[in-house]
């Protein structure tokens, strides 16, 4: 049976009050926990980082659960001089370039975008998937992202 709650001092956190999550030790646990005192409201971040892509690229986070994450992007027009972007779209942003007219437009996606996702790759490891979305060009992705601890409560959306 795993220790599951510690008042007290943990190694890796100092004094406060722990509690892992289901089948895990509070001692060892690398998962995460259920509560921790020393967090307030705030959930703790498992990996962050940043890169480019102009097709897809996965992040391994090593969790057996799909995390809750955060996804910034942006293309080469929005960064300054010395690569720092100065305009950033969450996944959910899309540019759309032109829409098709007549008496019924087509309204059908021309622009270019980004994507951020729960998968599993081809070695059966659960990821973050970011996907370059610019169906007529090839069109380099600027991202960055925060992977945390916490489940995903929003549905894979992401905040």
């Amino acid at each position: 049976m795993a220790n599951r709650i510690l008042a007290g001092n943990r190694a890796s956190g100092g004094y406060g009050l722990y509690v892992s999550k289901t089948g895990e030790d509070v001692l060892t646990t690398t998962e995460g926990l259920a509560f921790d005192s020393r967090a307030g409201n705030s959930t703790g971040i498992k990996t962050m980082g940043e890169g480019s892509t102009a097709a897809t690229a996965e992040i391994v986070h090593g969790l057996s659960y799909e995390p809750l994450f955060a996804v910034r992007w942006c293309t080469s027009a929005e960064l300054d001089g010395n690569n720092i972007a100065t305009k950033v779209f969450d996944p959910r942003y899309q540019q759309m370039i032109s829409v098709t007219g007549g008496s019924e437009p087509d309204f059908s996606f021309t622009g270019y975008g980004c994507k951020a996702f729960h998968a599993t790759n081809a070695s059966s490891q659960k990821c973050l998937r970011i996907i370059s979305v610019a169906p007529s060009q090839s069109l380099t992705i600027y991202y960055s992202y925060i992977i945390f601890h916490e489940p995903d409560y929003t549905g894979g959306l992401g905040l």
